[in-house]
């Protein structure tokens, strides 16, 4: 019997430490990496963003352009069950998305996104993440 409790104990704790590190996919107001088709959690605050697609018209290295060309995202946040569209960019001027979406609690930020486009060492789309963080609004 005395087996069969340590047995059970061992498989519980060993069952939720996984689904804790599963769940805990990004941490507020710390810079994270995402890829599309990417869901990320953090599930202490019941906070998730699915990354939909990732536009980057950054001029190339190796390219001559006349401008320095910008970062889109789309999204997904989820907040308490609460969905929320997100369309940020790195020029709300040319692009009419903001650089952060802001909720009453929370805020998103795009920061940059990877690799940066090079002409002679083309990446390919799976390639592609974006950094954001996730900040806590002070009320």
């Amino acid at each position: 019997m005395r087996n069969l409790l340590i047995l059970f104990l061992s498989v519980s704790l060993m069952f939720s430490c996984d689904d804790k590190n599963e769940c805990e996919g990004f941490d507020l107001a710390k810079e994270f990496e995402m890829a599309i088709g990417e869901t990320l959690e953090n599930c202490p605050k019941n906070i998730s963003i699915t990354l939909i697609d990732i536009q980057d018209s950054r001029c190339p290295t190796g390219g001559e352009c006349i401008w320095q060309g910008m970062i889109m995202i789309e999204g997904m946040l989820t907040i308490d069950g609460k969905d929320y569209q997100l369309k940020l960019s790195t020029e709300e001027l040319f692009s009419g998305y903001p650089v952060q979406f802001s909720t009453e609690e929370y805020a998103v930020r795009l920061i940059d996104a990877i690799p940066y486009p090079d002409l002679n060492n083309p990446h390919n789309p799976e390639d592609k993440r974006a950094i954001l963080i996730v900040t806590k609004r002070s009320t």
